[in-house]
C-alpha cells in the first residue's frame, strides 16, 4: 500500500510539472514582475501547484513509513511519467537515448526496491 502511495505522490508531481509547462505558455514575462505575478493566477498554474501540494503531502505520508534511502530514488519514476505526458501530450520526440536512460531507471529502482 505505501509503494501505491508513493507511485501516486510521484505521480502528482510529473502531473504538476506537466501542468507549469501548459501554465508557461500564457505567462507575460516581458511586462513587469506584477504582470508576471497576476498572469500566474490562471487555471493551469493553480491546478499545477495543487498537484504539486497534493504529492507533497502523500510524500509525507510515504516517508513515515518507508526508508529514504528506498523512497528518494522511487522519485526518478517522475521521469518517466514526465517523458510519457511529454509523448503524448505534447508530441516531443520519443529517442533511443531517452528510452535506454528510462529503462536503466526503471532497472534501478527495482533493484533498490529488492
Amino acid at each position: 500500500m505505501i509503494y501505491l502511495a508513493a507511485v501516486i505522490s510521484i505521480a502528482l508531481g510529473a502531473v504538476g510539472q506537466f501542468g507549469l509547462k501548459l501554465a508557461s505558455g500564457s505567462l507575460q514575462t516581458g511586462s513587469g514582475i506584477w504582470k508576471l505575478g497576476l498572469s500566474m493566477l490562471n487555471l493551469k498554474m493553480i491546478l499545477a501547484v495543487a498537484c504539486f501540494i497534493t504529492s507533497m503531502v502523500i510524500w509525507i505520508f510515504v516517508l513515515r513509513k518507508m526508508e529514504l534511502s528506498i523512497a528518494y530514488p522511487m522519485v526518478s519514476l517522475g521521469y518517466i511519467f514526465v517523458m510519457m505526458l511529454s509523448f503524448y501530450f505534447l508530441r516531443e520526440t520519443m529517442s533511443l537515448p531517452k528510452l535506454l536512460g528510462t529503462g536503466l531507471i526503471i532497472l534501478g529502482v527495482i533493484v533498490l526496491n529488492l
